[in-house]
């Protein structure tokens, strides 16, 4: 999936490298919103990923790719739908961007081009964006996508290793169809 800023696609072996970079870039701040991320962040973690990955992918369990420069093709974060109910056409659509590749629009483009390949490719009905509640910049980008903010769920994410309301927003099908 090709956007005017970013390239989505599946990992290759080769992406493992900076993946762990941009995770070790990214850390400082990222670790706050999601615990795995950590500033010692070793390659043979990346390389598991990505192995963990493509098995997901393959099986249709869950689509975990990369975010790169359009142009250049620079590693800048990582998209994901997981969670996916199959029997109700619904997942969960998942970001992050590396630290210098932020307040760009990257993660905002990405999500809309990974929502219209869930809701065309996939075709799924509905994803759901859970951002922990003062996640502001995460919670900017799901608004910037055009997803609708739906309600605070008690208890639902982790923030600094605590219980946390998280901000639960969705995309529809028919938000897609709209052009966002």
């Amino acid at each position: 999936m090709k956007g005017q800023k970013v390239l989505i696609r599946p990992y290759l072996t080769e992406d493992a490298s900076a993946h762990a970079q941009a995770v070790r870039e990214t850390a400082e701040l990222g670790e706050r919103w999601l615990d795995w991320m950590q500033v010692d962040y070793p390659l043979e973690e990346s390389m598991a990923w990505i192995n963990l990955s493509k098995v997901a992918l393959a099986k249709n369990l869950a689509f975990d790719m990369g975010i790169f420069a359009a142009r250049g093709g620079e590693f800048l974060g990582a998209i994901a739908i997981n969670r996916v109910e199959w029997n109700y056409r619904a997942a969960n659509l998942g970001y992050w961007v590396k630290s210098s590749a932020s307040g760009q629009g990257i993660a905002t483009e990405a999500v809309r081009l990974m929502a219209d390949y869930a809701f065309n490719a996939l075709q799924l009905n509905r994803l759901e964006l859970v951002v922990a509640e003062r996640n502001f910049a995460s919670r900017r980008v799901a608004e910037k996508a055009g997803a609708q903010f739906e309600c605070l769920a008690r208890a639902r994410v982790i923030d600094l290793g605590k219980p946390s309301h998280a901000a639960v927003y969705s995309l529809l099908t028919e938000d897609c169809a709209k052009g966002f």
